[in-house]
């Protein structure tokens, strides 16, 4: 993932959290819009606070389908509960 990418990422996270770029900024003490318009660098620590104030894990924040993500978990734990020789059947099921 690139650098724009992520700034990129940063603001579908701030809007799905429903906060404002002023309103983060007072939060983890840095101003947002610097950022997302790449006049400062974002470090590891300030991603960090980010993902903490907009309740977004770092494995979702960098998961190719961010979209997606949430059904893919929710899919993975039903799939867990499934017994071993149902899997295959599913599996076959489902590369039909």
């Amino acid at each position: 993932m690139e650098i724009k990418d992520i700034i990129n990422r940063l603001g579908i996270v701030r809007n799905k959290a429903n906060l404002s770029a002023r309103e983060l900024s007072l939060r983890i003490g840095m101003s947002i819009s610097q950022i997302e318009n790449g006049r400062i660098t974002l470090s590891v620590e300030k991603l960090l606070d980010i993902l903490e104030v907009c309740d977004c894990s770092l494995e979702k924040f960098f998961s190719e389908d961010f979209e997606g993500y949430d059904a893919d978990i929710e899919l993975l734990k039903i799939i867990k509960t499934i017994p071993s020789d149902k899997k295959n059947s599913l599996i076959e099921f489902l590369k039909k």
